[in-house]
């Protein structure tokens, strides 16, 4: 009977790893204006609002990241990520006049025209958690390191089922090099025609990680080679963490 229970127990864990921690994620790709000191509102006034709505628990956690090796042409320079548990809750309780209510009529209008010349949001997505690997981690939002690497994926609708749990599989075990790793499932469009369907994610604890994790040239193993088959690695970006901001009590 106890065999019976410990097997059970972990074909239940195992269901709830393949599935994700079910976190919303919205990712808003953004392209600053040179000379508008974007970063000086994000410090000073988005992070004390992202953390009012983390501690009221509208979100369970904001990111802001900043492409590495971005030039002047790059479409996007820095990548601000939102998270809840539901899609309602990620524009939820914004609003300058959250985080400062004496402002006057005059004041929100010219800071909302401050911000909106100081960056272009050039898209927004917004995906599911469909796959989370941390040490310590129990289900919730997990503290990120300093460096992240996100993956554009396209998979097969056909096979996506398939696809999630040998992902998953792929990334249950040891991660080597890497402090992290998510799994996310686009949910704010669909169809052939995207360009991804699908992003992982790997966190470092430094960029040089994630070089030096690029240099030995090996045959891909059989989980990694099952893989392949049934999704498209469209491009690798790295990022910096900027700012970080998850619930204090």
């Amino acid at each position: 009977m106890r065999k019976l229970f410990l097997l059970f127990t972990f074909f239940a864990v195992g269901s709830i790893t393949a599935q994700g921690n079910g976190d919303i994620v919205q990712f808003d790709f953004i392209r600053t204006t040179p000379g508008e000191q974007y970063n000086q509102i994000l410090n000073q006034k988005w992070k004390e609002l992202a953390q009012k709505r983390a501690d009221e628990g509208t979100i369970t956690g904001w990111d802001t990241w900043w492409r590495a090796n971005a030039t002047p042409e790059s479409e996007w320079n820095l990548l601000i990520v939102t998270v809840a548990k539901h899609p309602d809750s990620l524009n939820a309780g914004g609003g300058i006049q959250r985080i400062r209510p004496d402002y006057s009529e005059m004041d929100i209008e010219l800071f909302n025209q401050k911000n909106y010349n100081a960056r272009k949001i050039i898209r927004t997505q917004v995906y599911v958690n469909k796959g989370l690997n941390f040490a310590g981690n129990e289900g919730e939002t997990p503290v990120v390191p300093r460096v992240a690497v996100i993956n554009p994926m396209k998979a097969d609708y056909s096979t996506a089922a398939k696809y999630e749990q040998a992902e998953n599989r792929l990334n249950s075990g040891d991660l080597g090099s890497r402090l992290g790793w998510g799994l996310l499932k686009r949910i704010d469009n669909y169809g052939d025609d995207l360009y991804h369907n699908y992003m992982t994610v790997d966190f470092y604890e430094k960029m040089s990680d994630v070089m030096l994790g690029r240099i030995p040239t090996a045959n891909a193993p059989r989980e990694l080679q099952e893989v392949v088959k049934m999704r498209k690695h469209q491009q690798s970006i790295p990022l910096w963490l900027g700012l970080s901001v998850r619930p204090q009590n």
